[in-house]
């Protein structure tokens, strides 16, 4: 089963192009970034970016370019569930008094 988490860091890693940009701007530190990039890796069984030596800079490779638009999808999907789902939780809570 993919990983929302996972999936959100390997975003935002493909838009910054950068370890350590990507920590910061989701709040984690970069080891983080790492294991969530290296698990959906191994979960997928591809490489999702070419690593270039002595560098936290990154570059999608084709298998990962393929990956984001499921994930940039996926994604989307995940917060239309939560909106929607947050809009019946409200009608149906009994002790909502609206």
């Amino acid at each position: 089963m993919l990983d929302l988490q996972q999936l959100e860091t390997f975003r935002v890693l493909a838009s910054t192009r950068h370890f350590t940009s990507a920590a910061v701007q989701l709040g984690y530190c970069q080891s983080t970034v790492t294991v969530h990039i290296k698990a959906l890796e191994h979960q997928l069984g591809v490489i999702l970016f070419e690593r270039f030596r002595f560098s936290k800079n990154v570059v999608l490779t084709e298998a990962g370019r393929r990956t984001l638009e499921y994930a940039e999808r996926f994604l989307a999907l995940a917060e239309e569930t939560q909106a929607a789902v947050r809009g019946v939780r409200k009608k149906d809570d009994p002790t909502d008094s609206r």
